[in-house]
């Protein structure tokens, strides 16, 4: 499903370069559940961007889903993104002039991937299962942290992605809503979804396949404290 192969990522700043991703190389297989950990500012949402193609690396290979992204121009990315991937934002990124169902419409007309007389009841069914279902009606100002975040997740399952990419996808939660998506991301994992998580947060491993460290933009399969404090 995903394979990067010796990833760099160079910002440039009045400061000087910065270097987010270094020599980096990940795969993983389709259909599994993996969760990436690391400090902030190790290089998680740099990763997640690049995978996702919202940004693209300053050197190699990135191929998600057989698809070379290096080799896609811009409007072809935002498609391929629109069908294949769905993205847990970690500050939501919702549209603010519509209501929760509405975001999750709009997701789908973007792509029209799904027929236009399911695209309502799906959009429903979605906020349904992350426990909004008395709350399609309100627009991102009138819902909680926490609601905007299971809005955003009802989002990236809006076409039904073959790879879910999520940025702290629970960290806006409490104990029991995070545990109720964490279920849901459990029964879409069942059913073949690929998933991606990124937290700088105290995991639990056991609801994941693997879990990969990144320490200063290089990535890692070594065994590590997961019970150590990530700040």
């Amino acid at each position: 499903m995903i394979q990067l192969k010796n990833i760099d990522k160079i910002y440039s700043s009045a400061g000087g370069d910065v270097h987010a991703l270094r020599s980096s190389n990940l795969t993983i297989s389709k259909g599994e559940n993996v969760v990436i950990v690391g400090k902030s500012g190790s290089g998680k949402s740099t990763l997640l961007n690049i995978i996702s193609g919202i940004d693209r690396p300053s050197s190699g290979e990135v191929q998600v889903n057989n698809q070379d992204l290096n080799a896609l121009k811009e409007n072809e990315l935002a498609l391929w993104r629109g069908e294949n991937v769905g993205i847990v934002f970690q500050f939501y990124q919702l549209l603010p002039t519509l209501s929760a169902l509405d975001n999750v419409l709009f997701a789908m007309n973007l792509v029209d991937k799904i027929s236009k007389k399911e695209r309502s009841e799906k959009a429903r069914l979605h906020l349904d299962e992350v426990g909004l279902s008395d709350k399609m009606k309100k627009f991102p100002n009138e819902l909680s942290g926490g609601e905007r975040q299971r809005v955003a997740i009802a989002r990236s399952l809006a076409n039904s992605p073959t790879l879910i990419i999520a940025d702290e996808p629970t960290g806006n939660l409490d104990s029991k809503t995070g545990a109720q998506i964490d279920e849901l991301f459990k029964k879409l994992n069942e059913n073949g979804t690929t998933l991606l998580r990124v937290t700088h947060a105290n995991i639990d491993d056991k609801i994941f396949d693997r879990v990969v460290h990144i320490e200063d933009g290089t990535l890692s399969d070594q065994a590590f404290n997961l019970n150590q404090q990530l700040v």
